[in-house]
Order: structure tokens, then C-alpha cells, then sequence
């Protein structure tokens, strides 16, 4: 029931407890008289004036937010593909030793983790070896919560992000040296080429949105860029990744306004 037909009941109700107090008088034995009837039209008078107040005083149904009006950073953790805040977050640079990481060491305590990998450049002319990151993949490949691998130059700014699922299946199953020259490090080289990560629904340098913007901001980027998605930045100037918003992500959400 609305606040309009709350208050109207209510004002219709004290108006007809007051009138039915006058006019029932005559089963009292009491008689009908022309102040009953200006008493009746006090009554209703008063009735309205109920109304009236109880309209102002209930309070007013929160309006929700259409889902393309909302800001990226206000949605939930169901709505898109937020990095975890716990779990392992491994670094690994071209001169890291794979079998000193502890997850490969003791990969049962990990079973359950969530794991973010970031690979980084190094800051001097060292190169990423494809034999080590291939190890790498080979150890990490078993963990069903391996989802999220992030490129970054050595300076820790985003060049790219892959989706780990390629990285625990095509890509070892393929000429995995190769693979990984072309989408990890000719693009930690050369972040400009990071455009070929979209071949295995990956994201570039540029495929980014950031977290005040709203959602409507995100789905034309992606429309008008034929986007698969967008990495979701914290702030312009922390531009610190929290997220991966894809496509399907958006078009749940626009959904939602129309039910």
C-alpha cells in the first residue's frame, strides 16, 4: 500500500470515528439537530486535514538508481570481476627463480587461494625468458582460482591483462614459447602492441574506465570501440587496477533496469 492510500485511509478513518459518534447519538435516544450536521462537516473537514498531515509525514520511498546511472565503483562484487583483496598476489620478474615461490614449493596451501599474477618489466635490459614464464604457467595451471594476470612496466603502471584461463589452457596446449614472446613479452617491450591481447579476450593499455565514471560511461567505450571489456582503474590518479568489467557485465546490468 502507497503513502497516498495510507493517508487517505487514515484521514477517512478519523472523519467517519467523528461522525459516527454524532450520528449514532439517535440510538442513544438522543436526536438529530443542525449541529450535527456542521459537526458532520467538521468531521470530514478534519478527516482531510489528517490526510493531509500523514501524507507529510511518512516518509518518502527511496528512488533507486537505473543501473547504467551508477557509478562502476558502487556496484558489487557480483555485478563484475573485482580482483580479490585476499589470496596470493605474486610478482614475477625476469630474474625471479620459480621454484623458490611458495606456492610452488607448497602448492596444497594454495589450493583454495585466490591468485592474481603480475608480471613485471624489468627496470634494466633483462628480458623475460619464455622457458620461465612457460614453468610458471605449468605450476599454476592446476588452481582453479588462477583467474587474473596483469602487465605492468617496471615502474608498476598497467600495460595489459590477460585472462589467466588462457594462460592454464590454449596457451599451454599451443607453441606456448612463442605465445608467450608475442603476448607478454614483445608487450612488456612495447605496450603499443598490447592490442593484440584482445585476441584471447585480453586488454590493452588503452581498454580502461575508471571507477567514478558510470556504467552507461563504460558500455559506450565499449560499443564504440568494439571492446570485449575494460579494465576498471580505482581513480585517474591512482590508476591502481581493482577489476575486469566485460561486456555480459554491462548488459546484466542495463537488464536489471528493465524487470
Amino acid at each position: 500500500m502507497n503513502r497516498i492510500a495510507i493517508s487517505t485511509a487514515i484521514g477517512v478513518g478519523g472523519g467517519l470515528a467523528l461522525a459516527g459518534a454524532y450520528f449514532g447519538a439517535p440510538y442513544a435516544g438522543v436526536h438529530l439537530t443542525p449541529t450535527a450536521v456542521i459537526v458532520f462537516a467538521a468531521a470530514v473537514a478534519f478527516g482531510a486535514s489528517i490526510a493531509v498531515l500523514t501524507m507529510t509525514v511518512l516518509p518518502k520511498p527511496e528512488k533507486k538508481k537505473a543501473p547504467s546511472t551508477r557509478r562502476i565503483r558502487d556496484l558489487g562484487d557480483g555485478d563484475f570481476a573485482h580482483f580479490p583483496r585476499g589470496g596470493l598476489k605474486l610478482t614475477v620478474k625476469p630474474e625471479s627463480v620459480i621454484d623458490e615461490f611458495d606456492v610452488v614449493r607448497n602448492p596444497s596451501a594454495y589450493a583454495k587461494k585466490d591468485i592474481v599474477l603480475t608480471i613485471k618489466k624489468s627496470p634494466g635490459k633483462a628480458v623475460f625468458n619464455p622457458v620461465l614464464l612457460k614453468k610458471l604457467f605449468d605450476a599454476l595451471k592446476g588452481f582453479e582460482n588462477f583467474l587474473h594476470i596483469v602487465l605492468v612496466n617496471e615502474h608498476d603502471e598497467y600495460v595489459g591483462y590477460m585472462p589467466a584461463a588462457y594462460a592454464r589452457w590454449p596457451l599451454l596446449a599451443g607453441d606456448t614459447e612463442t605465445l608467450i614472446v608475442k603476448y607478454i613479452i614483445d608487450v612488456l617491450t612495447n605496450p603499443h602492441l598490447s592490442i593484440v591481447l584482445r585476441e584471447i579476450n585480453g586488454l590493452s593499455i588503452n581498454d580502461f574506465v575508471f571507477g567514478h565514471e558510470l556504467v552507461s560511461t563504460a558500455q559506450r567505450k565499449m560499443t564504440d570501440d568494439h571492446l570485449r571489456g575494460l579494465i576498471v582503474f580505482k581513480s585517474e590518479r591512482n590508476r591502481k587496477p581493482t577489476g575486469v568489467l566485460y561486456e555480459e557485465d554491462v548488459v546484466k546490468l542495463i537488464m536489471k533496469s528493465a524487470d
